[in-house]
């Protein structure tokens, strides 16, 4: 079973990283409620072209916009502060802000120079959208790991009985081909109960506790629960029906060497 302890293992650590996440942007959120925004003067704007937004965001010293320079530091303190986005991701501010919370609210921010009333709210209403994806996140999350216990503790058990039984067969002296055919008969009942077993999983597989990109940024294009939970993890794709698939494997074994023992 040591693909399903493998991937709760997994899932454990990613649970964590969102869990981090989630309380990153809920400390942004409250930061960013807090900054009184500058009034806003439609005459002082002008355009931005890609490259003057990015070093607009990225390097605001020259902004005169208190508010401005404030969200974005409560940013880099915040969600750039987390530590698997310090290790894991080479993005600018401008980048990370884009990801997380769109292209519009940079260009805004860029463009206007400063933090007016309007993008506030919608910088705060993008971030309790990613506060409210994780939430959700942690639950499936949550969920799978329950699921992979409850199968981790099924085909354990299967493995177990077909191990007595084995066990059964080398112990038995006299009468040995009947002694075969009941241990026989019982190696095809756990293989009958590994086939409800994975009609369940696959059950399970079309219907994932998160149907939605584990992004926030409706722009990212969706991904599939199950690749997002294991495609980087040592884990297979699908640990519960891999296991079952080597469980299967060993009782089909077991079935052949005691059908040599049969009359």
């Amino acid at each position: 079973m040591g693909e399903l302890q493998t991937a709760i293992e997994a899932c454990r650590a990613e649970r964590e990283c969102v869990v981090v996440e989630r309380d990153a942007f809920q400390q942004f959120l409250t930061r960013v409620q807090q900054i009184e925004p500058a009034r806003f003067d439609p005459s002082e704007t002008s355009p931005t072209n890609t490259t003057d937004r990015s070093q607009a965001i990225d390097s605001p010293a020259n902004s005169g916009d208190i508010a401005l320079r404030s969200v974005l530091s409560a940013y880099k303190e915040t969600i750039l502060s987390v530590p698997h986005y310090r290790s894991g991701y080479e993005e600018t501010l401008a980048e990370n802000l884009t990801a997380e919370l769109g292209e519009d609210i940079v260009t805004s921010l860029a463009t206007n120079k400063r933090l007016t009333s309007a993008i506030q709210q919608a910088i705060v209403d993008r971030s309790q959208n990613a506060i409210d994806v994780r939430t959700d996140l942690i639950g499936g999350i949550t969920d799978e790991i329950d699921l992979l216990g409850d199968y981790q503790t099924k085909l354990s058990t299967i493995e177990t009985r077909q191990q007595n039984l084995c066990t059964h067969l080398d112990a038995v002296q006299t009468r040995r081909s009947e002694a075969a055919f009941d241990i026989w008969c019982g190696l095809q009942e756990l293989e009958s109960e590994l086939d409800e077993i994975v009609k369940q999983r696959q059950t399970d597989l079309r219907d994932p506790p998160v149907a939605e990109s584990p992004s926030g940024n409706t722009s990212v294009e969706k991904v599939d629960f199950y690749t997002y939970l294991y495609s980087e993890s040592d884990a297979p794709q699908y640990p519960v029906l891999s296991a079952i698939g080597d469980l299967g494997t060993a009782l089909r074994r077991d079935k052949k060497q005691v059908s040599s023992h049969l009359g």
